[in-house]
């Protein structure tokens, strides 16, 4: 039977192309290192590696067992990484996944407070988008999930948390002027959008095909920051979260123009697995959806996870 330190050793070996090398990064003697790697090659019955002049190379049975095994590494690392929060005294770990506009704003203020109420219990964030936090949850790779959507889909329960407004955002000399703008006018305007992926890209493509118009996309790109940039020298003008890029308004010298379009007033959700949920994850959900403003909270009935 194989263990995990003679598949990190022929990963190592593989990625400097010698065995000695690995060897001795590994702090043992060529004599062992092979041992192992012949081990190896006896448990999976195939040859891995290829010796040659020059060092090693892997076979092809090689290369697959080290794109599997790099997998089995790393889960093996969480692992050890989830258990230790138990060793140092926590109770309970929450797997965070979030959208970047909700990352942008007051979440990361509110899952301090957070930590700071409840200091056992370990939070772990991540980035996603909307849709492929919908599927984590889902497959249960994340505990919570903050996302732009009201819509709850099948075995994931949603509570709104915060106002997610969107506007456009146009340089200071744009000729867009006003305090207020219905999303057809923008229609004649070089638009500098997200990437196709991104949840307001695909709104703004939605709602202009109910118009039977399309978008003139001029640039895509996948950050707020970049597209600030490139609104700001003249490339287009933009839609986007107020929130997550006010940062970004004064330095880039940058206007804000509402939209007047309902739709323009969205809702971000807090998002866990319905059913059993780990205690852990039932408080942040119940943290995170109490700072949701009055204005979008549900009656007060079936409001709490119990």
């Amino acid at each position: 039977m194989f263990d995990l330190t003679s598949l990190a050793l022929f990963l190592r070996a593989v990625e400097m192309g010698s065995l000695s090398k690995a060897a001795q990064q590994s702090h043992m003697s060529l004599s062992t290192a092979s041992r192992r790697i012949a081990l190896l090659e006896h448990h999976f019955r195939v040859a891995l590696l290829n010796r040659t002049s020059a060092g090693v190379e892997p076979t092809p049975a090689g290369e697959a067992l080290a794109r599997h095994a790099t997998g089995l590494l790393l889960k093996t690392d969480a692992i050890y990484s989830e258990l230790s929060d138990y060793t140092k005294g926590s109770v309970g770990r929450v797997r965070v996944f979030a959208n970047i506009s909700a990352i942008s704003q007051d979440l990361p203020e509110h899952l301090r407070a957070f930590s700071q109420r409840y200091r056992d219990i370990k939070l772990h964030i991540s980035e996603l988008r909307s849709t492929d936090i919908l599927q984590a949850l889902r497959e249960g790779r994340a505990d919570i999930g903050v996302v732009t959507s009201q819509v709850a889909t099948e075995g994931i329960r949603l509570a709104p948390y915060c106002t997610d407004r969107i506007s456009v955002v146009v340089p200071q000399d744009h000729v867009l002027q006003g305090e207020e703008i219905e999303f057809s006018a923008l229609l004649e305007h070089d638009i500098v959008g997200l990437d196709d992926k991104a949840e307001v890209t695909r709104l703004l493509v939605k709602e202009a095909a109910l118009l039977g118009k399309s978008i003139r996309f001029r640039v895509q790109v996948q950050s707020f920051e970049a597209m600030c940039r490139l609104i700001a020298v003249g490339h287009g003008v933009g839609v986007l979260p107020e929130g997550a890029v006010r940062l970004f308004r004064e330095p880039m010298q940058l206007r804000f123009i509402r939209l007047t379009n309902p739709w323009a007033e969205r809702v971000m959700s807090v998002g866990m697995r319905a059913g059993a949920a780990p205690l852990p994850a039932r408080m942040l959900f119940d943290f995170l959806s109490a700072m949701a403003p009055a204005t979008i909270r549900p009656p007060a009935t079936g409001a709490t996870v119990r």
